[in-house]
Formats: structure tokens, C-alpha cells, sequence
């Protein structure tokens, strides 16, 4: 058995069914027939986020805290992934800064997360867990437990985050809490 080459062939197949599929189809609705003869999505390309460039963005967000008083997020989604809004189709990447003292407010969301502590120090509390965190340490947010992070240094933190917010998301089904 071998791989088909995926080519979109829609019209050519529906040509003689069309009056039936247009009876099903509304705006929001289209008939596929044989999902192997549609167009492949667009293959993600490689990219690089450049460290030295999402800094400024990020210190800038955290110095006006209209969202959180000293801190920052930022996600980062490609085009390519559609509805996704992941860096790939499943997952999706970003940056939290936290001021000196700063917190997160407790939140919790059904994607898991990875994070890489790149700077700084700090807790986070994970459900009824408080884990210490330091510059290189690696750390997990399983998917629904009530979280916040915090910075108990005397610089900023940053942490890098790595979600399956992209595959959420595709099934329709992506939810925060506060």
C-alpha cells in the first residue's frame, strides 16, 4: 500500500453530484468528497524567534502593566496554522516576564504547559503544589490545575512556555479561567 500524493480533485468529483452536495451545503458548510482529494494544508515552515527582539517587546508590556502590574505575555502563532494560532498545528510557544515581586493572577486553562525558566527566580503554585523555580530549571502545568507564578528575585524573570494550546484549539475546546 503506498501513500497517495494528495491533489485537490473536488470539483472534478462533484461535478456530477453538485446539484445534490449544494441541497446539503450553507455558508458554513461544505461537502468533501474523499477527504484524499482535497489540498494538504500548508506545510509549517522552520522559523527562528529572535531573543534579542522579544525583550524590548516584552519589558515594554510589563512597564505598562494594563493587564497585570509587572508582567508580560506573549504567544507566538504562525499564519500558516490557521485556526490553530500554534507555531505548529498542536503546539503553540511564548514568553512571561514578571518584574521584581511581581505575580501572575491564578488562572487555569485545559492546555498543558512546559516552561523553561531562560532567567530569575521564583515559585509557582500548581494546584495545591508550590514548586521553586531558578534560571535552567523546567517545569510542567498539567492541563486544568489553578496556577500563578511569581518572582521572588531581584531581577526579572522569563519564563519560556511550550503548549498544546494549537491542538486545543483546533477542536474547539480552548478554555481559560480566572
Amino acid at each position: 500500500m503506498e501513500v497517495l500524493k494528495r491533489v485537490d480533485k473536488q470539483e472534478e468529483l462533484k461535478k456530477e453530484v453538485m446539484e445534490l452536495a449544494k441541497q446539503i451545503e450553507q455558508d458554513d458548510l461544505k461537502v468533501v468528497t474523499f477527504m484524499e482529494y482535497t489540498t494538504p494544508p500548508e506545510k509549517i515552515k522552520p522559523k527562528v524567534i529572535k531573543f534579542e527582539k522579544v525583550l524590548p517587546l516584552l519589558e515594554k508590556i510589563a512597564e505598562l502593566g494594563k493587564i497585570e502590574k509587572g508582567v508580560a505575555k506573549i504567544m507566538f502563532y504562525s499564519p500558516s496554522t490557521a485556526r490553530n494560532r500554534g507555531l505548529t498545528p498542536t503546539m503553540m510557544a511564548g514568553f512571561q516576564l514578571l518584574k521584581p515581586g511581581a505575580s501572575t493572577k491564578p488562572h487555569s486553562h485545559n492546555m498543558a504547559s512546559i516552561y523553561f525558566v531562560f532567567k530569575g527566580k521564583g515559585y509557582s503554585v500548581i494546584g495545591n503544589e508550590r514548586i521553586e523555580w531558578k534560571a535552567g530549571d523546567v517545569f510542567v502545568v498539567p492541563a486544568n490545575d489553578i496556577h500563578y507564578h511569581v518572582n521572588t528575585g531581584d531581577e526579572d524573570s522569563i519564563l519560556f512556555d511550550v503548549t498544546d494550546s494549537g491542538l486545543i484549539e483546533s477542536l474547539g475546546i480552548l478554555e481559560f479561567r480566572e
